[in-house]
């Protein structure tokens, strides 16, 4: 019994080693290694002594094996990419912001009408003169649509601002611009300017209802306006035709 063991033994050792030792108790040639690995495989399944090489990619690095990890990993990876793209926008609009600062006006730029509040030229719209705005807010009066008869004097009011060289007649400019502008060029006049363009701004932007009180009303700030805003004689008229507001 004793025997047939000690030769199963030997049997096994020689299957591992490749070739029958000699001498089963003495030094042998076979690789530690490959004995360890051969007794690996007789003992553990395959993927345990020779698991799959691990991808060597940054991508399969981030994102694991598993559906989660993929997923985790494009989405930071869609984050960086949309934290870069907003980094290189923000640095456009600076450099460009600054580039347009930093240009020269020339004869083709227009400066802007509040840097221009006492300077030597103003802007006036010649497409329509204010008395042409005023029998126009007589006609909406007289018809009943009293609501259009505020729009037709401010208009006529900054057309007679303009030609008297203290605002700029810029169609599309809002009343705040005007406001700004007249602080500079007839400071006495803003009261009632200002009340002028409330009114205006809530019969036409407001919706609010408007009567005839209303209309007597900026008739009287109107003139309360001209009586206040002397002209400024040395600006010369710088005229364009533009349409109506």
């Amino acid at each position: 019994m004793i025997a047939a063991l000690f030769g199963w033994t030997t049997a096994v050792t020689a299957v591992v080693a490749g070739a029958p030792p000699t001498d089963p108790l003495g030094p042998v040639s076979q690789d530690p290694d490959q004995v360890r690995d051969a007794a690996c495989r007789l003992v553990e399944s395959r993927d345990v002594c020779s698991p799959p090489a691990a991808p060597d990619t940054i991508v399969a690095r981030t994102t694991g094996a598993s559906g989660g990890g993929g997923l985790l990993g494009v989405l930071l990876w869609l984050l960086l990419i949309a934290v870069v793209i907003a980094i290189a926008y923000v640095g456009f609009r600076y450099f460009a912001e600054r580039s347009s600062k930093s240009k020269p006006v020339g004869e083709d730029d227009e400066a802007d009408p509040d840097d221009d509040a006492l300077a030597g030229t103003v802007i006036i719209d010649r497409s329509r003169e204010p008395r042409g705005w005023r029998e126009e807010a007589d006609r909406h009066r007289a018809e009943g649509s009293i609501r259009d008869a505020p729009r037709c004097r401010y208009r006529a009011l900054v057309g007679d601002l303009a030609r008297r060289g203290l605002l700029d007649e810029v169609p599309g400019r809002t009343t705040g611009e005007e406001r700004r502008q007249l602080r500079t060029s007839a400071p006495n006049a803003v009261p009632f300017f200002r009340e002028a363009a409330d009114l205006f701004d809530a019969a036409w932007f407001g919706h609010v209802t408007v009567g005839v009180a209303d209309d007597d009303r900026f008739q009287s700030l109107e003139r309360d306006v001209l009586a206040n805003a002397a002209a400024l004689a040395h600006r010369l008229p710088r005229s364009y035709e533009v349409g109506s507001r």
